[in-house]
């Protein structure tokens, strides 16, 4: 009887991969909504979400394979200062077509940014910039990966050569 044997191997083994799935991390994207919205000229609507767009601490392992190919130590210390009011996406929530995300520093630095889902996988392909003051980067959300209703979080890491100049995430929800 080697049929059931199989089928009962066969089916452990989607269980073993359904629950190993389930079991990987997710983002807490925060309390009332878990983000910082914006209109379609970037002017803060409501209360700001106080874990968006300033620097992070530490990444944990998911967060620093986004940037692996940098070859920077990730959990250094930011060298930088940057306010909220200079690294902002809009608009947020994004209603439809394309949406921005923008820096501004006092030295030229580099930037590289990319937009996960939930389960840190990569939905959109990652963009950078060369080292400049500021850069704004258009990134589209239709017709791709992106859900409605969906919130997705972008990470970026502005740098100096070898240095974090800062880095950090953001949320943004896709449609109203």
């Amino acid at each position: 009887m080697k049929f059931p044997s199989l089928l009962l191997f066969t089916a452990l083994g989607t269980l073993a991969a359904c629950n190993k799935h389930n079991d990987s991390p997710t983002i807490d994207f925060g309390p009332n909504g878990g983000i910082t919205q914006r209109d379609a000229s970037g002017r803060l609507q409501g209360d700001p979400d106080p874990t968006d767009w300033t620097v992070d601490a530490t990444w944990n392992q998911q967060e620093q394979d986004l940037f692996r190919s940098l070859g920077l130590d990730l959990n250094a210390t930011a060298t930088g200062n940057v306010t909220t009011s200079q690294i902002i996406a809009w608009p947020n929530p994004i209603g439809a077509g394309q949406a921005i995300f923008r820096y501004d520093t006092p030295v030229p630095v580099s930037c590289k940014f990319v937009i996960v889902d939930a389960k840190y996988q990569v939905v959109g392909p990652m963009l950078s910039s060369p080292a400049v003051r500021n850069a704004e980067f258009y990134y589209n959300v239709l017709g791709s990966a992106y859900q409605q209703g969906k919130r997705y979080r972008l990470y970026y890491v502005l740098y100096d050569g070898t240095a974090i100049y800062y880095k950090g995430h953001g949320d943004i929800k896709i449609g109203l």
